[in-house]
């Protein structure tokens, strides 16, 4: 695994009273190479964690990995090559992972509202993305995240979470791979993935602490972010949004904060905008009932189960 090596200015934070120490901590961050993915690989790095860049195109992750070289000093880089949209992609990055220890996994990648389209497993292509593929990857990566005796899992949810909506998760609903509705509308597909994300975040916390584990799960959200996630939407309001360095506050904070007991979900104090704050989110995200359908039918699926 190719390791880069950076030198940065410390980035100053909102606050850094109430932050876990994170130096040589290993954190994965998936679709590193741009956007939110970027920011917090730039600030885990900028406070002494060993960061991995999961990326897609490795090109651009090397070319983001030698930006962070500019910023930040002494800093601790990988790239390596992670498409979430394949099953095979996903193991082949877990198993690279073996006798390594995660200390902290940033479930951040995602794509949202293009056309619809498959994966190349045959499931819609944002549910393959943005949850399914993320199931699989956490649970793939549980021996390398229980090596660690502070393991955190923060899943990127999305303030559309609130516009998602599932009758019963069951395995066609989440697959979507028929083209019919709501699979094969763009934003509610989205927003059916953002609050599948949400519900996975909970109900892994909820199964680690079942099991006795020190793992913890945690969820945010950017609010309203200008990022290059976009660009399959129209953009002509981008100028009201916060920047994606102020939209990753909220991840930041699930990775880092002290005194963190599991469970919580980040999001901006005003909704779209603002410090990282704990929110609730909706009641839908809340049913305990849905979330175990969600990830009986996610291990279905991706044939991947979880062991604590």
């Amino acid at each position: 695994m190719p390791v880069v090596e950076l030198n940065m200015t410390p980035s100053r934070f909102d606050s850094t009273s109430d932050l876990a120490p994170m130096a040589n901590k290993r954190v994965i961050v998936t679709g590193a190479n741009s956007g939110l993915g970027l920011e917090n690989a730039k600030a885990l790095a900028a406070m002494g964690a060993h960061v991995v860049m999961a990326v897609r195109n490795l090109d651009a992750g090397i070319i983001r990995a030698k930006e962070i070289e500019s910023l930040t000093p002494k800093a601790m880089v990988e790239v390596a090559l992670l498409d979430l949209a394949s099953q095979d992609s996903i193991k082949a990055f877990a198993k690279s992972q073996v006798g390594y220890t995660t200390d902290v996994l940033v479930n951040n990648a995602g794509i949202m509202a293009p056309p619809y389209s498959l994966s190349i497993d045959g499931w819609e292509s944002q549910m393959a993305t943005n949850h399914l593929g993320h199931f699989a990857l956490t649970g793939l990566l549980m021996p390398s995240l229980l090596r660690s005796p502070h393991a955190r899992v923060v899943s990127l949810s999305s303030v559309m979470h609130r516009f998602g909506h599932f009758d019963t998760a069951n395995i066609d609903e989440i697959t979507g791979a028929k083209n019919q509705a709501p699979a094969n509308d763009p934003w509610r597909r989205y927003a059916a993935t953002k609050l599948a994300c949400l519900m996975f975040a909970r109900e892994l916390d909820s199964r680690a602490k079942a099991a006795g584990s020190s793992l913890l799960s945690l969820a945010a959200h950017p609010g309203w972010a200008a990022t290059n996630l976009a660009k399959d939407t129209d953009t002509k309001y981008m100028n009201f949004a916060q920047s994606a360095k102020d939209g990753a506050r909220p991840q930041i904070a699930a990775a880092t904060r002290d005194n963190l007991v599991g469970g919580e979900f980040f999001g901006p104090r005003f909704e779209l905008w603002g410090d990282a704050v704990k929110i609730r989110g909706t009641r839908h995200s809340r049913d305990r009932a849905l979330a175990q359908n969600l990830w009986q039918s996610s291990a279905a699926i991706t044939g991947v189960d979880f062991s604590f």
